[in-house]
């Protein structure tokens, strides 16, 4: 039985995708660092490349899975089934 998640992009990410959000559909639980490269693949952009650096989250970025920071859970392997992501990139400026 498949399972809806809304991906919400923010900030400069929402600029550059030109989309508030994505729904998915999990027929799975699926690790966050594959929802990622499944939203870049469905999008045509590589959003990973803009939120992680050497395989981990950029200095900055903010992922959050139903309210909760990954890096209060397990990271990048953090297990998403159903409910919503919310993508803050790295804030730009100085």
């Amino acid at each position: 039985m498949s399972k809806n998640v809304r991906v919400r992009f923010f900030a400069t990410l929402r600029l550059a995708l030109g989309v508030a959000f994505i729904d998915v559909e999990l027929s799975k639980p699926t690790k966050i660092r594959e929802l990622l490269r499944g939203v870049s693949s469905r999008l045509g952009v590589n959003i990973e490349e803009k939120l992680l650096e050497n395989g981990r989250l950029r200095r900055g970025t903010m992922l959050l899975v139903n309210g909760k920071n990954v890096i209060h859970l397990d990271g990048l392997d953090t297990i998403v089934e159903e409910g919503e992501i919310s993508i803050f990139p790295p804030a730009g400026g100085g």
